[in-house]
This record gives structure tokens, sequence and C-alpha cells, in this order.
């Protein structure tokens, strides 16, 4: 059966100094194989965690703000509007956003948690 609610509603996930997750479908709602976030992310965030995933397929939705993306090895600048389809096997990872932050959507597909952590 379908389901409506408002985003504040949801579980959301903080990690201090780096971005407030929240975790809008997912198996708790009864989704079976996709789950969707609103993922906002810190001012001025630097990050390095590079990873992948085996079988998960992800897409992003930038709403506001700027990051740069590093997608197998090259950045990407992500501003509003701009949308990242990344397959199984892409090492990517968000590693700077701007000085106003950066707010994304992301839905990815199966939800077992295959994400593999690489050195960057």
């Amino acid at each position: 059966m379908g389901t409506i609610y408002h985003v504040k509603d949801t579980k959301t996930i903080i990690w201090p100094g780096q971005r407030i997750m929240h975790l809008l479908i997912n198996d708790t709602i009864g989704a079976d194989h996709m789950a969707m976030m609103l993922i906002e992310f810190e001012p001025n965030m630097q990050a390095s965690v590079i990873h992948y995933h085996e079988q998960r397929e992800e897409a992003y939705l930038a709403l506001e703000g700027s990051a740069t993306l590093s997608l197998n090895g090259k950045e990407h600048q992500l501003s509003p509007n701009t949308v990242v389809f990344i397959p199984p096997g892409d090492r990517h990872g968000i590693i700077r956003t701007g000085s106003e932050g950066f707010k994304m959507i992301e839905i990815y597909a199966p939800l077992d948690p295959d994400r593999i952590e690489v050195e960057s």
C-alpha cells in the first residue's frame, strides 16, 4: 500500500560537521528494492571517503548549493539541477562543498548495503 508523509516525519541521521540525512524511502515503509534520501551537506565540508558498490545503482539530483564529486578519479562540479547516475563499480564520493553547503536527493537500488571504501 502506498504511503504519504512529510520529510519532517522521517528518520534523520546527523553526522556533525559533515551532513544530515533524511531517510525518505526505505524498507521501514515497505520498499523492497529502492531507497531515497534527502542529504544536506555542511558548508565547506571536506571529505575523502571514496567508495563503490558491487551491485547498487545510484542517482543524485542536486537541489541547492555546490559540491565536488569524485567519480572514477575525476572531479566534477555539481550545482542545482545536475543529475548524476552511478553504476555498480564506479568509485565515487562527495569530497568538497561550497561556502553555502549542498543539498541533494539520492536514490539507490537495491537496498542491500554493499559499500566498499577505498583509499583516495
